[in-house]
């Protein structure tokens, strides 16, 4: 199966087979309704008349998941207008609209798709996604566009910093959708099912894509529906037949949950299913074969798991593989199979910036036509690095090859670094988590500087009982499971953690709120580490308010209008002349030596506050007394 852009593949299909079901949508109190190919086609080509006379730029996508989601994504490839895969305001978490606000303002999209005008989406044209009238509507493009057109702009969820907007090519498109399809073997009986959100990446490409380009039906249920009732899940699965369907650990573990009796797989049949693909998060071996032993007796088979592993910034799919069962190790590093077609993965030491032996542990990199060109913000960082003449994307991710396989064990920056030993924070969570039953719960754990040396911590969200025998129990578990000591286990009430849209914990956001003090009501497993915590919440502060400094001077040197903790010296023009002028500002003004090497070392203002404040303590200076000297400065010492 070769490659081919998605609009073109729309409307091939539509001319070819335009009364076959490409798209269901059930409704959990309502009948399944459906959209043809031609009508998909007719749908979206009206919308993209529409499109054409609109203010040129990206679309924003406002709808809720369903069927009006397909339709508007392929009206703005077919108008070649990059969309940007959002969700409709309305009741939802902090975290959302902060997002949803967060979109808008980074990429200003001059036309918002939605069912309705939503004052807290300001775009200047705002259309609805046509229904039945446009049935009939002659399939066309009114833009026809080549591999390089930007297709999608998919905003990352934000586990691992800002949330930022991936470029995604339509020539990218066309080959992770083939790359998936080929994995997964989609055939002409295969018939596929989802339930994740299709303004991530997963859902979009994996859930609404990829069924287009295999040409096989695609049955879509809400994901609220799935969150309130994961059994239906199942049970769709059972009705229609589907063959292949799946989602991130969490899914399983939570029909597990919801599994609590033979009643619940009363007339359940999972034998058609052939890929129950696990992805978007770490692949847990427990929960793998907790699920596969459940269910084995409504027919579910272990071999049908495809954990896989991907990323926006790869368009979506990396590597993929059959799982290959149950083993002693109920903690083993899952498998995530072989690299797709035209990929290539290099584990890589990031300080070496050198591949490494087989079966040693390093960054992964990848490079293949599914990579991203960079973000819209055209901050691209460190993200890219070169071997052997060859430019890959540095996934922050850390993992293994073996035999040609690819095992990914965590995040370059959530690897916890305490006394000589790495210990990845996702281990430690799963070890505290299966202590205490981690159905409905969820950990985050980090390190933070304290005193003499650094503390590891663990905040749990526990239900129930939460009282210092737990805490201490968990603590036994971790040093058990993984030989770390934990300073302090904090006990926190249900969703207490900062989580992204797509569920997943942000340990960064957690760490910065525990340092706040917003965990100090909690059930603690010992009192004694928090007032050495007093001096590792002094040093957050204290780089915070550094940074902002370090913001302004960089602003006035630059002659900019605004600097921001988190931007990129290079975007502001920062090079070696303006960095020694930024160092004697600053020297100057604190009294304090600011190596001209470290401004250099570094690459944003956040960055150079970290590495001068490290410098200073091992100097003798503590954070209270750079703090004073701030102070000092700020009230009259002329800093610029």
């Amino acid at each position: 199966m070769e490659p081919e852009f998605l609009p073109d593949t729309l409307l091939v299909r539509a001319d070819r087979s335009p009364d076959v079901v490409a798209y269901e949508c059930v409704d959990p109190q309502g009948p399944v309704t459906t959209l043809t190919y031609a009508q998909v086609a007719s749908r979206a080509s009206a919308l993209a008349a529409r499109l054409a006379t609109a203010e040129d730029g990206p679309v924003l996508l406002a709808c809720p998941a369903g069927l009006d989601y397909v339709v508007a994504v392929f009206g703005g490839f077919l108008a070649g207008r990059p969309v940007i895969p959002a969700f409709p305001p309305g009741p939802s978490s902090r975290p959302d609209r902060d997002r949803l606000a967060g979109i808008v303002g980074d990429a200003r999209p001059p036309v918002v798709v939605a069912p309705e005008r939503y004052p807290e989406i300001t775009t200047p044209t705002a259309l609805t996604v046509p229904g039945a009238e446009a049935d009939g509507t002659t399939p066309a493009r009114p833009r026809r566009v080549t591999g390089d057109d930007v297709a999608v702009i998919q905003y990352t969820s934000g586990s691992t910093g800002q949330p930022r907007g991936v470029l995604v090519r339509h020539g990218s498109l066309a080959a992770n959708t083939v790359s998936i399809a080929e994995k997964f073997r989609l055939g002409p009986e295969s018939r596929a099912l989802t339930w994740l959100p299709p303004f991530h990446d997963m859902g979009l490409v994996g859930g609404l894509l990829t069924p287009m380009t295999a040409g096989i039906p695609m049955r879509v249920m809400q994901p609220g529906h799935f969150l309130k009732s994961p059994l239906s899940w199942l049970r769709q699965i059972s009705e229609t037949g589907a063959t292949h369907t799946g989602g991130p650990n969490f899914g399983y573990d939570l029909c597990l949950h919801r599994a609590r009796g033979d009643e619940d797989l009363a007339g359940l049949d999972l034998s058609r299913w052939q890929v129950a693909f696990s992805g978007g998060e770490t692949v847990r071996h427990r929960t793998l074969a907790a699920f596969a032993r459940r269910f084995a007796p409504a027919g579910f088979r272990a071999e049908a798991f495809l954990p896989c592993y991907g990323l926006a910034e790869a368009t979506l799919i990396v590597s993929a593989g059959h799982w290959s069962g149950p083993s002693a190790d109920g903690d083993a590093v899952v498998s995530c199979g072989t690299p797709v077609r035209g990929q290539r993965v290099a584990i890589v030491d990031p300080e070496q910036l050198s591949t490494v032996d087989e079966g040693a542990e390093g960054e992964i990199w990848i490079a293949g036509p599914n990579v991203t060109p960079g973000y819209l913000s055209g901050d691209t960082g460190d993200l890219f690095g070169e071997l052997d003449g060859t430019r890959y994307l540095r996934t922050g991710d850390l993992g293994h090859l073996r035999g040609g396989e690819l095992y990914v064990s965590g995040r370059v920056k959530d690897v916890i670094v305490y006394r000589g030993v790495n210990h990845h924070a996702v281990d430690v969570e799963a070890a505290a988590l299966d202590a205490v039953g981690r159905v409905g719960r969820t950990a985050a754990a980090f390190l933070v500087e304290s005193g003499a040396e650094p503390l590891p911590v663990l905040v749990l969200e526990a239900h129930g009982t939460r009282d210092e025998a737990l805490a201490t129990e968990v603590r036994s578990a971790v040093l058990s499971r993984t030989g770390l000591r934990l300073g302090l286990v904090a006990l926190v009430p249900p969703r207490s953690l900062p989580r992204t849209t797509s569920g997943k914990i942000r340990r960064s956001a957690t760490r910065d709120a525990f340092l706040a003090g917003a965990f100090d009501g909690a059930v603690l497993s010992d009192r004694a580490p928090l007032a050495a915590l007093a001096e590792g919440r002094a040093q957050a502060a204290t780089a915070t308010e550094l940074a902002t400094l370090v913001c302004g001077i960089l602003a006035a040197i630059c002659e900019v209008g605004d600097c921001r903790p988190t931007d990129d010296l290079a975007d502001l023009g920062v090079d070696s002349v303006r960095a020694a002028e930024a160092a004697a500002v600053l020297e100057h003004a604190l009294g304090l030596t600011v190596p001209l090497e470290t401004i250099l070392a570094v690459s944003t203002p956040e960055e150079a506050a970290d590495a001068l404040l490290r410098e200073w303590r091992d100097q003798g200076h503590e954070p209270a007394y750079v703090r004073d000297r701030m102070v000092m400065a700020q009230s009259g010492a002329g800093v610029v």
